[in-house]
């Protein structure tokens, strides 16, 4: 466990970093860039580069593929690019023949989504090797939150810079090239990398790699058929699952719902409320996934309920769910009261006069419920087989069609507030299914699900803070100026820390973490 939470120390430091400065200039694009065109890039472009981007990764990062053959394992990573490319293609029609976003951008706007997505898949490998090679020494772990950073702040970066420096430029065009920029960057900056980790034998985890040509395509040596398999199983089941994550952005995409300004407004609400999302719990749930596919094994002692290894995996599911649950649970506490001051901050007037704090309240739910189901869901895949993969499948289509019916339904009576809502019981419904099957699988020994919630102090740190800032929003927030603003603020950053300050010392889990990364770092 101290391994996953080092590397989950890495990779949080890295997109860290990268989320502040991307933040940080969103808040500019959002009073500089037209609406329209930010409904565009930010909601339709950016969901066909995303859902290319994940129906490649998915697979690869989550299935089980690692087998004995390092050769085998290493051409099956390289179909990466090539299933981007296929993707692609279908995405690009489907996106044609179904969206009116052809009949807003140009060809070279639309293209240069999917292309950079496939030149990110170019990379790929190196990624998912970051991920299932990470061990102790934390240099693949590093490496992976550096280029994750990369990617995240290179685009963006661009997009600020050509606004002064081609000021002439058609924004939509500054978009495309940004994507080309970025994906180049990040690839050059993984094939570099990689070549001096092993040239220089710098990274212990690669030492199986005599030269950089190892890591490359073998045609000879063919694929694991059952790994291929698995891929494959994955993917369709992938499909499902962005269907199920990105429901609102297809509905948006694909009817005229929402105009593109409030496309663009629930898009920028969206983005501040998946701060913690992206920053956080998409990190953890990228390590916990890679550390639970690879501890449970069917080759795995694992697999012998009684053995110390399956002991401490059920330990380390309950730990991060105990974790993911406060971290939840004070988002909410702190959402309500401080979504109109956030909303009034990042977005101005754009967001804050057409509905965004409450966008943004109902997102601090949609936070906690998220967390948990990431876990419970990362835990629950890597325990199936192929054939209860394929039995999730037929759970996820049926959920995936009722989500999208449900938020076009809400949406259509209570606008974007519907996808929120839709998003909420769409996750609980995993969760529920998710527990089935982890308690089938680790049978007596299954924690109990109420690990979730916060310690009795740590409950009553959060009930006064909740009542202190709501207090504090009525007297200060609702009213206008800087000073209130700040006081508002100041009152909710010394909750913040009083309850950061007894949980690291009341609850024991934290208490634990936080010991045990002190100590690695005196060592």
């Amino acid at each position: 466990m101290s391994s996953l939470f080092s590397s989950l120390a890495h990779n949080l430091r890295g997109q860290l970093i990268a989320r502040i400065i991307s933040f940080g200039i969103n808040m500019y694009l959002l009073r500089r860039i037209d609406n329209d065109v930010l409904g565009l890039v930010n909601v339709r472009l950016t969901l066909l580069y995303s859902s290319i981007l994940f129906l490649t990764r998915e697979p690869m990062r989550k299935g089980e593929i690692i087998r004995d053959s390092l050769p085998k394992f290493i051409n099956l990573l390289w179909l990466s690019p090539l299933i981007a490319s296929v993707v692609s293609l279908i995405c690009v029609w489907l996106w044609c023949t179904f969206s009116s976003t052809s009949d807003d951008v140009s060809w070279m706007v639309l293209l240069s989504f999917p292309i950079s997505a496939i030149i990110e898949a170019i990379a790929e490998p190196f990624a998912v090797l970051s991920l299932r090679l990470e061990s102790t020494s934390g240099s693949l772990g590093q490496h992976f939150a550096i280029g994750q950073g990369m990617l995240i702040c290179a685009k963006r970066i661009f997009v600020l810079a050509g606004l002064f420096i081609f000021p002439d430029l058609y924004h939509l065009d500054l978009f495309s090239y940004a994507q080309y920029i970025g994906a180049i960057i990040y690839l050059l900056f993984n094939f570099t990398a990689f070549y001096l980790y092993v040239r220089n034998k710098s990274v212990p985890e690669l030492e199986k790699f005599s030269n950089f040509s190892d890591l490359l395509p073998k045609i000879s040596e063919g694929v694991d058929r059952d790994s291929v398999r698995s891929i494959f199983t994955l993917f369709s089941h992938s499909i499902l699952k962005q269907l199920l994550t990105d429901g609102s952005s297809y509905v948006m995409t694909f009817t005229e719902l929402l105009s593109l300004k409030h496309q663009a407004v629930y898009d920028a609400v969206e983005r501040v409320g998946s701060i913690i999302v992206r920053t956080i719990l998409a990190p953890l749930d990228e390590n916990c996934t890679a550390y639970f596919s690879n501890a449970i094994r069917k080759e795995s002692s694992v697999f012998n309920k009684n053995t110390d290894n399956h002991d401490d995996l059920v330990k380390t599911l309950s730990t991060i769910m105990h974790v993911v649950g406060v971290l939840g649970f004070v988002a909410c506490v702190f959402g309500v009261p401080y979504s109109p001051t956030a909303i009034e901050l990042y977005g101005g007037k754009l967001l804050s006069e057409n509905g965004g704090a409450l966008l943004l309240s109902l997102y601090s739910g949609y936070i906690l419920v998220t967390a948990i189901n990431g876990i419970t869901e990362g835990f629950a895949m890597s325990s199936m087989n192929n054939h209860q993969i394929i039995s999730h499948g037929k759970f996820l289509l049926v959920t995936s069609v009722l989500h999208l019916a449900i938020s076009y339904i809400l949406c259509v009576y209570i606008n974007s507030s519907g996808f929120i809502v839709a998003n909420i019981i769409n996750m609980i419904i995993r969760i529920i299914y998710n527990w089935r099957r982890i308690r089938e699988y680790l049978g007596e020994k299954c924690p109990s699900f109420s690990t979730v919630l916060p310690t009795l102090s740590t409950s009553v740190f959060l009930a006064a803070s909740l009542f202190a800032t709501t207090f504090s929003y009525l007297i200060f927030a609702s009213t206008p100026g800087l000073s209130h603003t700040l006081s508002h603020v100041a009152i909710g950053a010394v909750c913040l820390v009083v309850i950061a300050q007894n949980t690291a010392q009341h609850d024991p889990v934290f208490f634990t973490i936080i010991e045990s990364l002190a100590k690695k770092h005196r060592e």
